[in-house]
Parts: structure tokens; C-alpha cells; sequence
């Protein structure tokens, strides 16, 4: 599991790599909780993401509950095939806002596409 943060403008990028099974389920909720800003944005790429355990949908559930408090913006990119189909057997489609590409996301969040 390997998580890359990037920064753009105002919005955190972070880019999931490799499986959310217990142990990187654990390493998503160290590295992006604590990063989620006071009425800020946040985009989780999953386009390298192919396992979501249970606990990994947890931890999904726990950041979109923590930015919602905080009133942060925090959208998924990129969810794979069979990781939506997990989310969404498990109802969670509603909570866990999801688009396509990260353009998408950027146009939803606010935020126009780079030239």
C-alpha cells in the first residue's frame, strides 16, 4: 500500500495504491484523516485501487463522516469496477460521492480545469 499526496491549489490529491485490506485500510485513515481540512477539498484517486475490504469501506465512511463535520468536500476518482460494486451492495453509493476522472471531480468541486 503506498498513498501519494499532491497539492492542487487549494485541493489535496491523495492517490491510493495497492489493496484497502486491513492493513492499508489502517495506513488510508493515518495518512488522510489527520490531512482533512477545515472547509477544504479533498480528492481520493482510487484508479490504482483494486480490493476494498470491509474495513477499508469503514475507513471510506469514517473520512466522508470527518469531512462532513468538518465541512470539508471530499470526492472519490476513479473507483474501480469491482470496487463499486462493493459500495454499492453495501448502500454506501449515497455517501461516497464518485466520478470518473479527476477533471470531473475538479469541474464538481469547484475548481476549472487546468490549461
Amino acid at each position: 500500500m503506498n498513498i501519494i499526496k499532491k497539492q492542487l491549489d487549494s485541493i489535496n490529491v491523495f492517490e491510493i495504491c495497492g489493496r484497502m485490506d486491513v492493513t492499508g485500510s489502517q495506513k488510508v485513515h493515518d495518512v488522510i484523516v489527520p490531512a482533512i481540512p477545515d472547509g477544504g477539498k479533498i480528492i481520493i484517486n482510487m484508479s490504482r485501487c483494486d480490493y476494498v475490504a470491509s474495513s477499508g469501506l469503514r475507513i471510506l465512511l469514517v473520512i466522508a463522516k470527518q469531512s462532513a463535520i468538518q465541512g470539508c468536500k471530499t470526492v472519490l476518482v476513479g473507483v474501480q469496477p469491482m470496487v463499486w460494486d462493493v459500495i454499492m451492495m453495501t448502500g454506501f453509493e449515497d455517501v461516497l460521492e464518485s466520478y470518473s476522472t479527476q477533471e470531473d471531480a475538479l469541474s464538481a468541486i469547484g475548481m476549472e480545469k487546468q490549461s
